[in-house]
């Protein structure tokens, strides 16, 4: 895959992308969004690859925020609403509300503002030792406008949000677990393989059984608890996981005492 402002790799069932503007601290304009959208866009559409890892080069940002120093054309017909950034949103990923496969982020450092809200964007957070957690924005005169405010919200619930929101207070990976945001924090130099082990803990269950459990969660958010628990037997992935051959397999299997072999997403 060619690419210019992020490294692509896959491994089996794993697709890494690792942010690669070290030299900003990972900080994304116009053009690294663009290109992580199409990123993504091509791991969706792959139906060999099961999950993502999110990650960034160096050890001292995940992603710093926006690039502020580069300037945007103003004028690009890709921009979303004349913002420097594709309908999907920071690093392609923020706005990204149709996802059906899930991604992990791997924080090497700090993850700022929109650094952070990529992050949160993810399904699961994992952390060096050294990260660091903040949606600083207001200290520059901005607003967390990529979905942080209301994931940090959801997250946290309202009163720890607004702690964090309304200072613009950095927080450690170590406090980031404590509060429920970061599933693991390990050494820098473990990170990468932290992460690729949960990828493979994903990757080992039912891919349409992943789809459809992320689309009832999905219903979840939009919809309430009662709403979705009357609703989420229509939901085409649910339908298409009770009518296809993994929820065959999976029995089968289970019986045979072997390994399932799961048939690739739809």
């Amino acid at each position: 895959m060619d690419t210019q402002f992020c490294k692509v790799a896959t491994d089996g069932r794993v697709m890494t992308i690792t942010i690669d503007r070290p030299e900003m601290r990972n900080a994304l304009h116009a053009e690294a969004h663009f290109e992580l959208s199409g990123v993504f866009d091509r791991f969706e559409a792959d139906p060999a690859l099961w999950v993502a890892i999110l990650t960034a080069s160096g050890d001292k940002a995940f992603s710093a925020g926006a690039d502020l120093r580069t300037p945007s054309n103003k004028d690009d017909p890709r921009a979303f609403r004349g913002m420097p950034v594709p309908e999907t949103g920071f690093a392609g990923l923020t706005w990204r509300f149709a996802r059906r496969k899930p991604v992990i982020a791997a924080v090497n450092g700090l993850a700022l503002g929109g650094g952070f809200e990529a992050a949160l964007a993810c399904d699961v957070i994992v952390a060096a030792e050294s990260a660091a957690f903040g949606l600083t924005e207001p200290r520059v005169g901005l607003a967390a406008l990529g979905g942080g405010i209301q994931r940090i919200v959801q997250e946290l619930g309202p009163k720890r949000a607004h702690a964090m929101l309304l200072t613009a207070r950095r927080i450690t990976a170590a406090q980031a677990h404590d509060w429920g945001l970061v599933a693991e924090v390990v050494p820098a130099e473990q990170l990468l393989e932290c992460a690729r082990r949960w990828a493979e803990e994903i990757a080992a269950c039912s891919p349409a059984a992943i789809v459809a459990t992320r689309a009832v969660i999905g219903s979840y958010y939009a919809l309430g608890m009662e709403g979705s628990n009357r609703e989420m037997f229509a939901l085409p992935e649910v339908r298409a996981m009770l009518t296809g051959p993994d929820a065959r397999e999976g029995g089968k299997a289970l019986f045979e005492k072997r390994t399932p072999a799961w048939a690739e997403p739809q």
